[in-house]
């Protein structure tokens, strides 16, 4: 029984093993770093080698493990050591099949502008510093005979600020927004241009691409910033708003393809003037599934890709045992051979490491896990498969004897049954008992034809036929609706206080999540029909997504586009919408994105509007929060960092969040659940 004085004293405090997994390498959460250390160690050895290469070529880390086993932990223990001196790129699962490579870059861009926790920098920013200063000294100091330039004062201002190695004096010496300070900006630009074509090549668009992201750290401005980054997501930008920062508006026919590599190029070669970039692929589960083969196979070209084109770089997949025996068999010899040429197996801790994590949570509040639980309960807590269950159960079990709430009926069977058997002292005698009744059991059973176990048996007839008893009926769905409650509440709360952040928003991405929410719902609903539309002459259309069953049919696309590639899309739409008159239309536009302008444009959109079989809504905050929300929690599922059911998930959330428009359809086309 714990302490009455110590049970008040930490009623006030937070639950030290209520966060159990890592959601991405940013976070911050308590590390026992003599757990996987030697896996830990033989990643930063293939990094080093990296640096050490005299051709500095890519390598590829394949980690291994099974769910809940920590594997993205790894990843935030590797962002805490080495994002000082290296860039770290997160990517989660990519869900179109055409824009995989484009994919990549947004998620790339978004990490590089994230701040580095505890520092008020960007990654970007530490990029852009560390490698121009280089970029100087090679033009004026080591190489002058390539570019025959004589030192100007800016040059040499700009040499002075950073002559003892402190690169990020070139941050604050720059940071203000006065006209003096932005001319020397665009000076760094015109030398990091000079060094790029007399390095590399003056084609195609990556000399444009370089000039932009050194802009980017150019103002310190959040709007100014906004207007960079969704021109460098190759998003449109209204050309009032990019005439304030002095660049050109995209073609509109670039293939985002093609331009995402070069841009990848740009960062790769970027490194070799800083440290090789860490890039890590993660929650990658759902593409094994059959209804993805073609986005995995695009998904290994483009891994293929960025090995041959992008220099410098640690890429890390993350993957589960079964998964990276799948991978194997689908990609060709010479994809396989990359990705894997370390590969890191993360095992079950032993029981003191397991203990030592335990504790590494408890400092929060300064007890020792054998001061919070007994060792029957320690033994059951470390009983669980997985690093992530059994910090679960401590929550748990901290929860029960704190606060009082209830023990999920796992953990009560075998704390009353299991620890009160252990301190019984017939034990032995129970065993020979139960042993001599079992192989009685088993004699009447041959002579009769039954099975030897016949409570197990017919439990698992009722099983087959879908049929449980309503005691484990009701406390399964009782823990999955506590387990699924918890898991939005606090997942909504992180999407809502990340929701002003830095994010990279497209049609495209927007898509594939829609795509993957309405697979999903093919497990209730396998009838579901999931297609496209198509007008003659391949003309320009949103993004979007077909949804049918034998009674209903909805066409559901998202236009984040503005001016000319706006104007075209949605004169397009409004002839699909008159061609498929049984087809209910919806467009969706995020609040967030520059509002819709121009005489042409509005009128094609009042005329959607008008349509009967048609629906414009605005993405607002929540309804953004709930599609994320929604799409995490079917990838969270698959990825088996929460122990449910999918449809008992869908079933919740259906209830839950009936008001969202996407949600709506989705009952539409599913019936309850």
């Amino acid at each position: 029984m714990i302490d009455l004085h110590l049970q008040t004293k930490l009623q006030k405090r937070k639950n030290p093993f209520g966060s159990s997994r890592v959601d991405h390498p940013f976070q911050a959460h308590n590390d026992a770093d003599n757990v996987f250390s030697k896996e830990f160690h033989r990643i930063q050895s293939t990094l080093k080698d990296i640096k050490q290469d005299i051709n500095h070529q890519s390598k590829g880390v394949v980690v291994v493990g099974e769910p809940g086993f920590g594997k993205t932990h790894l990843m935030m223990r590797l962002a805490n050591s080495r994002l000082k001196t290296n860039r770290l790129l997160f990517i989660r699962q990519p869900n179109n099949p055409d824009a995989v490579i484009y994919h990549v870059y947004s998620r790339i861009l978004e990490s590089l502008i994230r701040n580095i926790p505890r520092i008020n920098y960007t990654q970007l920013e530490y990029l852009i510093t560390n490698s121009c200063t280089k970029i100087f000294e090679e033009i004026f100091v080591e190489k002058p005979h390539l570019y025959l330039k004589k030192s100007s004062k800016k040059d040499r201002d700009i040499l002075a600020e950073v002559e003892n190695g402190n690169h990020l004096k070139l941050l604050t010496f720059l940071s203000s927004n006065t006209r003096a300070k932005r001319e020397l900006w665009e000076h760094i630009e015109n030398r990091a241009y000079l060094w790029w074509v007399t390095n590399y090549s003056s084609a195609g668009y990556a000399p444009e691409i370089l000039k932009g992201i050194i802009k980017f750290c150019g103002y310190r401005a959040i709007d100014y910033r906004s207007i960079i980054r969704e021109w460098l997501a190759m998003n449109e930008v209204p050309q009032k708003y990019l005439d304030k920062v002095r660049i050109a508006s995209w073609n509109q026919n670039i293939d985002r393809e093609e331009v995402s590599l070069e841009a990848l190029k740009i960062f790769g070669y970027l490194s070799l003037l800083d440290e090789p970039l860490i890039i890590v692929f993660d929650q990658l589960e759902g593409l094994g599934r059959e209804y993805n083969q073609n986005l995995l196979h695009s998904f290994g070209e483009a891994i293929k890709e960025i090995f041959t084109h992008v220099p410098n770089s640690l890429i890390i997949l993350n993957l589960f045992p079964d998964r990276w025996e799948q991978f194997q068999q689908e990609f060709d010899d010479s994809i396989v051979d990359r990705i894997s040429q370390c590969q890191v197996f993360l095992n079950r801790p032993n029981e003191e490491q397991l203990k030592a994590i335990l504790n590494e949570k408890s400092k929060s509040i300064n007890v020792p896990i054998e001061q919070l639980f007994t060792p029957q309960e320690i033994q059951t807590i470390l009983s669980k498969k997985s690093v992530r269950s059994i910090i679960n159960s401590a929550a748990d079990f901290y929860n029960y004897k704190i606060h009082n709430i209830p023990l999920p009926e796992d953990l009560k069977v075998e704390k009353n049954g299991k620890n009160q058997l252990q301190g019984n002292p017939n034990l032995p005698n129970l065993v020979s008992d139960i042993k001599q009744i079992k192989e009685a059991v088993i004699r009447i059973s041959e002579k009769l034809e039954i099975e030897s176990n016949i409570e197990t048996n017919l439990e698992s007839k009722l099983y087959k036929n879908g049929k449980k008893s309503i005691h484990q009926e009701h406390q399964n769905q009782t823990n999955a609706y506590r387990i699924i409650t918890n898991y939005l509440n606090q997942q909504y709360h992180e999407l809502e206080e990340n929701y002003s952040e830095s994010q990279i928003i497209t049609s495209s991405d927007d898509r594939g999540k829609l795509e993957k929410i309405f697979e999903s719902l093919k497990i209730v609903q396998p009838s579901l029909k999931l297609d496209f539309l198509t007008l003659d002459r391949k003309k320009k259309i949103p993004d979007h997504l077909v949804i049918e069953t034998s009674t209903q049919g909805y066409a559901i696309g998202f236009l984040y586009y503005g001016g000319n590639a706006f104007f075209s899309r949605m004169t397009n739409w409004n002839e699909l919408v008159a061609k498929n008159s049984h087809l209910k239309f919806y467009l969706y536009r995020d609040a967030r994105g520059y509002q819709v302008s121009g005489e042409k444009s509005l009128a094609e959109l009042e005329k959607f509007k008008n349509l009967e079989n048609a629906e414009y809504i605005v993405l607002t905050k929540d309804e953004r929060i709930i599609f994320e929300l929604v799409y995490q929690i079917i990838v969270d599922i698959q990825n088996q960092d929460i122990e449910v059911e999918l449809d008992e998930a869908l079933s919740i959330i259906f209830k839950r969040y009936s008001h969202h428009s996407l949600l709506k359809i989705a009952y539409e086309v599913t019936g309850d659940i």
